[in-house]
């Protein structure tokens, strides 16, 4: 159990930084006379199966578009994950339980030593840390959505700095090509790939795709080291791994849904999940098998709950 963080020196480096089912066999005995036949017997066969409307419920309250998107983004590829405020031994744990479950998915990790896209701040003064970042790092958290960047928007950044949670997440996508290729023209807010003009993507000529996708650039996680106190590693390393992998709703109704995303809800005592359950670790698989160009929000959504359903 984490019963506590040991917190250390936090240097400018660290900015950056799945049921089976049982099924009886009918039995009968072998007629010598017809009057000796006995009943055949089926014995009942329970199949548990998630419902439609389960799982739009869940997908859709787990789940947050960049602002002014119609598309859920992604990590492309490959990640890195950097931690930083605790102890070298506990930022190891997190960082290879972040990585574990990338790696569940499909995704590649970085060698030691890559520079982080997914930072995990561990500290006992949240605001005081975003706020420092924000001011010393005015581009880091992109919350102005300049073109071909996206975030959740400014209110969300506000509460971001300002709520009272035990982590909190910020993510920022880059709008790409269908290909995964660089949009020419503006890129602004650290995503920069040096080209000017107009900006240009390859169309695909239908109404089913998009010419464009959202991949995650970069994301930064903060965790309240005084609010997570009695909370173990694998339970705290499965739900940061859950919102770096995704750009989650933080303000999900999750009453319900047998998710990690309740490890902190108090309202439900014992019953909450306390790893990444099999609806998160199907979410997450239906995830990254999805079309990335999506031709709208509503498109994602069923591809994911439909995915779910067969899993």
């Amino acid at each position: 159990m984490l019963n506590r963080f040991k917190l250390k020196a936090a240097s400018a480096s660290f900015l950056m930084v799945l049921g089976a089912v049982s099924t009886g066999a009918a039995q009968a005995a072998e007629a010598a006379a017809p009057e000796e036949e006995q009943a055949l017997i089926n014995e009942k066969v329970v199949v548990t199966a998630r419902k439609p409307e389960e799982t739009a419920n869940y997908v859709a309250q787990v789940t947050a578009p960049p602002f002014g998107t119609e598309q859920l983004a992604r990590w492309d590829d490959r990640i890195c994950v950097g931690v930083s405020g605790v102890r070298e031994e506990q930022a190891q744990f997190l960082a290879d339980r972040v990585s574990q479950r990338a790696v569940e998915i499909g995704l590649r990790t970085g060698k030691p030593g890559c520079s982080p896209d997914i930072t995990i701040l561990v500290t006992a003064e949240p605001e005081s840390l975003i706020g420092a970042m924000q001011e010393n790092y005015a581009n880091l958290f992109a919350v102005s959505n300049e073109k071909r960047v996206g975030t959740l928007g400014n209110a969300a950044f506000e509460q971001f700095k300002a709520e009272e949670r035990p982590v909190r997440w910020w993510h920022v996508s880059e709008t790409r090509g269908a290909d995964g290729s660089r949009i020419s023209g503006e890129a602004r807010q650290g995503v920069t790939d040096g080209v000017t003009g107009a900006p240009t993507v390859r169309s695909e000529g239908s109404r089913l795709r998009s010419a464009t996708r959202q991949d995650l650039n970069r994301a930064i996680i903060v965790v309240d080291a005084n609010m997570v106190q009695g909370v173990s590693m694998d339970s705290l390393g499965d739900y940061i791994a859950f919102v770096a992998l995704m750009q989650a709703d933080p303000n999900g109704n999750t009453t319900g849904i047998n998710t990690i995303m309740n490890l902190f809800r108090s309202d439900i005592g014992e019953a909450r999940a306390t790893q990444l359950t099999d609806w998160d670790k199907d979410f997450l698989r239906a995830l990254y098998s999805m079309p990335r160009n999506t031709a709208s929000l509503h498109q994602a959504e069923s591809y994911l709950a439909s995915r779910m359903e067969r899993d």
